[in-house]
């Protein structure tokens, strides 16, 4: 409970909420809060349908609890427009234009609906946070428990919906572990903050070894980044936005350097590395010299998938030149965006790395890690502009802020929806 002081200070700044609206409010982001977990492993496309489907559902709540719509954080809502801008120019010439115009579109809504909830989110009191939180772990819990079921019985469930892949069964939950690798970060922030720091630091762990048996290295890159960064700013909390934003700038100029590099040094036929990191090598390889051709302005956006159909020819080793992308982030933007493009979305991540640094205690320490592990993630699997990968982004990102203090988002004093009889 807030003290009748607290209480008074949150009414002069916003409306005081009854207790139903505030009761449905709450309602409807503990349910989004234990469907994440749940959605991301069964059915990962469903993000979309589950992110949107809560903005839906909290603008109304918000507006009853509070007689107004919630209003989106300014910076983060021109940034995001301003990359929206510029894939809806950059569709003018891309291969397929209106097609890469309709993909811009679908990632305006997915961007509103995250900042809709990201504000909304932050008008929830303690209490409020607390059961979130609950709901969050039971949800992370119940999808644990299902990925153990179907692996220990031979996945009974999935064999029943998918067509049978002898020994390489594990392949199902590569996107599955990849959200997990994600979605437990906002978890153990809500964990540290409760007190409960030693499950706090080995959750990850055990989910990072025990992914080992799974078949996806993304999987397990991104418990290895996220549990070296959560111990480095841990450590040493004072440079935790310098982590976040050295490794955005990283990510687009170090990475260019790094995939070449690998292809002059022969990793596309390296022994050593899996079969799907050779032929990474490769895209990367050709990714690169398509960005030399055109640097400034790109190819357009979402024309990487339309390039293996402009240069027919295969590699050395017979593999295809180009997928459906690259295989990382920054190369696709490098490629589709060109260098402005890279700079908006440069931008774009420095700021969300700065907002991070607002997270109170030191659980931004696990935002901060959240923030490293994706960008790891993007840098070497799924397309920059996939919905299910965006809206799973978008929905880690409003997560990770629940599991604070309430009342603060980057220093600056929030609404906040005081406790009222329910």
């Amino acid at each position: 409970m807030f003290s009748s002081s607290r209480r008074r200070v949150a009414e002069a700044v916003e409306p005081r909420a009854s207790g139903k609206p505030r009761a449905l409010l709450v309602t409807v982001f503990c349910a989004f809060a234990a469907l994440l977990p749940v959605v991301a492993v069964v059915a990962p496309k469903g993000t979309v349908g589950l992110l949107l489907l809560a903005a839906v559902l909290a603008a109304p709540a918000y507006w009853w609890a509070c007689r107004r719509f919630p209003v989106p954080d300014a910076r983060l809502s021109i940034a995001l427009g301003l990359l929206i801008a510029w894939c809806a120019i950059a569709s003018a010439w891309s291969v397929e234009p209106v097609q890469s115009l309709v993909l811009a579109i679908r990632m305006a809504v997915i961007f509103a609906a995250g900042v809709v909830l990201f504000a909304a989110s932050a008008a929830l009191d303690e209490a409020a946070r607390k059961r979130v939180g609950l709901w969050l772990v039971a949800g992370f819990g119940v999808s644990l428990a299902y990925m153990a079921v179907e692996i220990g019985l031979d996945y009974p469930l999935l064999r029943a919906f998918k067509e049978a892949h002898p020994g390489k069964e594990a392949v199902w939950f590569n996107r599955g572990a990849v959200s997990l690798a994600l979605i437990v970060w906002p978890v153990t922030a809500w964990l540290w903050e409760r007190g409960a720091r030693w499950m706090a630091l080995a959750i990850p762990v055990a989910l990072g070894i025990g992914s080992v048996f799974l078949e996806s290295e993304s999987a397990m890159l991104g418990f290895a980044v996220g549990i070296a960064t959560v111990l480095l700013v841990l450590a040493l909390p004072r440079f935790g936005r310098t982590v976040a934003i050295l490794a955005s700038v990283l990510a687009f100029v170090a990475m260019p350097f790094a995939a070449k590099g690998m292809y002059e040094h022969g990793w596309h036929r390296a022994d050593w590395l899996i079969n799907s990191a050779q032929h990474r090598v490769e895209i990367w390889d050709f990714t690169l010299r398509r960005i030399a051709e055109k640097p400034l302005l790109g190819w357009g956006f979402d024309a990487a998938r339309h390039l293996e159909t402009l240069y027919s020819d295969t590699s050395e080793t017979g593999r295809a030149l180009m997928a459906l992308h690259p295989h990382s982030v920054s190369l696709q933007v490098l490629l589709e965006l060109g260098s402005l493009g890279a700079v908006i979305v440069l931008g774009l991540l420095c700021l969300v790395a700065m907002r991070l640094d607002g997270v109170s205690g030191r659980a931004r320490a696990f935002g901060q890690a959240a923030f490293v592990a994706a960008l790891a993630i993007s840098l070497v699997a799924y397309g920059a502009w996939q919905n299910w990968w965006l809206s799973l982004l978008v929905s880690v990102a409003i997560l990770v802020p629940l599991a604070t203090a309430p009342g603060t988002r980057g220093g600056v004093t929030r609404p906040v929806l005081t406790d009222a009889p329910e």
